[in-house]
């Protein structure tokens, strides 16, 4: 490791992971469930500390061209790369700094504008106490009174069985320096020791463990590099991070995975049971993490809450679907049991979709004599990643456009790439999910592409297929847009 790196794997860049809860729009609908008054503005100032390649940064910034989009990351392979893609999509409210939390002076941090929201997904478990105090010292200082703090972060009990296997993939991997592709190949190197030793000593069955045993491999070496080969990481308690931001005026509002609102979906009757003997809150919330396997939490929380109607804040939400909606009702994996909606209810809320964006209130009223829950359909529209909330009227922004191009031909040449991408989207303020091909195939629109000649683009896309491929290339371009484009209109995408 670098000294400049403290510890942290920096030899490789990120893979694209876009979170929809990285979304300050989904962050409003977790404060509602909440009973907290939080909306976005049309005016904010966002910061992703941790930013990675700044692809969460570029896309909020493209959605909202009078936001201010802060990105800060010691990389400046990251920083790099956030600054090139933000020139060629034009989007002067991208903003990047490359920067060392744990040495930043109360001046250099007084230099950031006052925050509306700030951001860390995966971040607080992999850096050094000395990260960790600088990251409080920023949010004491810039976050405003009434801003909003995302932590996405590994959690207690659940990933207490990857303990030792962090420790034992460290010891396999060997050193680890800062040059380009080291960590990957060091990561590489353990993943093959793991392979050929995992059955002669007692590791604990974990996800992650099959994960990296499977046949062929599921995980990228870089991937496995900024996961484990830092020297600093450490899955925490809900608690014992509740208590740290504390020392910021930070308060937990809600998780950002919103079934985790409802104890009934979560839990079994006899563990409901000892929960009602629980106080509110971080008891309650412990007892959570140990009913559910899941070993990353992301968690909200508020500088100063002003309490509200949850009800009325739920039934105000505006909600558009962003997929294809299935006949059959669709069904929640909780990671401890699963939950529907009853079939004749769902196709009334299906049918309403439909029609365009919908408040909630109005899901919930669909069926005479059998009012929906409205925390129960939120948390099973959104938790099967039907639905965005809607932050704007159906508008095309041009910073938007911009964008979406850029990341086309950046991250989906010829319609293939790796990653978890997202279209920028004015109307969801955010991002709407996307594959490579999602990508260049609204790229494909953008530039002119005749929707009804899905073959042409075939043949542009990837003109090395012969006429069979180029068929069968042109039947997945037509299904895609047939199912696609009616939702990217409605987004603002096209």
């Amino acid at each position: 490791m670098t000294d400049w790196s403290r510890g942290y794997v920096a030899g490789n860049t990120y893979g694209i992971a876009w979170q929809a809860a990285q979304t300050p729009a989904h962050l409003a609908m977790v404060c509602a469930m909440a009973g907290i008054a939080w909306q976005p503005r049309e005016r904010m100032h966002v910061a992703d500390l941790g930013c990675g390649r700044g692809y969460t940064v570029n896309t909020l910034a493209a959605a909202n061209p009078d936001w201010t989009v802060l990105g800060l990351d010691h990389s400046p392979a990251h920083v790099a790369e956030g600054m090139q893609t933000a020139a060629r999509a034009g989007l002067g409210n991208a903003l990047f700094v490359e920067a060392d939390l744990a040495t930043m002076s109360d001046a250099e941090l007084d230099r950031i504008p006052p925050l509306d929201v700030a951001m860390l997904h995966g971040v607080w478990s992999w850096v050094s106490d000395e990260v960790r105090a600088g990251i409080l010292r920023l949010l004491s200082r810039r976050l405003k009174p009434g801003g909003i703090a995302y932590f996405g972060y590994n959690a207690l009990p659940a990933s207490s069985g990857d303990l030792a296997l962090q420790r034992l993939l460290r010891h396999l991997a060997g050193p680890v320096d800062s040059q380009p592709g080291q960590a990957a190949a060091a990561a590489t190197t353990a993943m093959t020791r793991l392979r050929a030793m995992a059955g002669s000593f007692a590791l604990r069955d974990t996800p992650m463990l099959r994960r990296l045993l499977a046949e062929p491999p599921v995980l990228e070496p870089a991937f496995v590099a900024h996961e484990f080969l830092t020297s600093h990481w450490r899955p925490v308690f809900h608690a014992d991070l509740c208590e740290s931001v504390g020392a910021a005026k930070l308060e937990f509002v809600g998780s950002c995975n919103l079934f985790e609102a409802l104890p009934g979906l979560v839990c079994d009757a006899e563990q409901l049971g000892v929960m009602g003997h629980l106080p509110e809150g971080t008891p309650r919330e412990f007892l959570k993490d140990l009913c559910l396997p899941r070993s990353f939490r992301a968690d909200l929380f508020i500088r100063g809450a002003r309490r509200t109607n949850p009800a009325a804040a739920m039934d105000a939400l505006l909600l558009a679907a962003c997929a294809p909606l299935p006949e059959e009702a669709p069904i929640l994996t909780t990671g401890t049991g699963r939950a529907s909606l009853p079939q004749p209810a769902w196709e009334a809320v299906a049918a309403c979709l439909a029609e365009g964006p919908q408040p909630l209130g109005r899901l919930c009223s669909l069926v005479p004599g059998d009012t929906l829950h409205p925390a129960e359909v939120l948390a099973l529209l959104v938790g099967t990643d039907l639905v965005l909330p809607v932050f704007r009227p159906s508008v095309r922004a041009a910073a938007a456009t911009r964008f979406n191009l850029a990341a086309a031909a950046i991250h989906a040449p010829g319609g293939e790439g790796s990653g978890h991408f997202a279209l920028a989207s004015p109307v969801a303020a955010g991002g709407l999910p996307a594959t490579a091909l999602d990508l260049a195939l609204v790229a494909a629109l953008l530039e002119g592409a005749d929707p009804e000649d899905p073959q042409a683009l075939a043949e542009r896309l990837q003109p090395e297929l012969n006429d069979e491929g180029l068929a069968r290339a042109a039947d997945i371009i037509a299904g895609r847009w047939a199912e696609r484009i009616p939702i990217w209109r409605l987004f603002g995408v096209i």
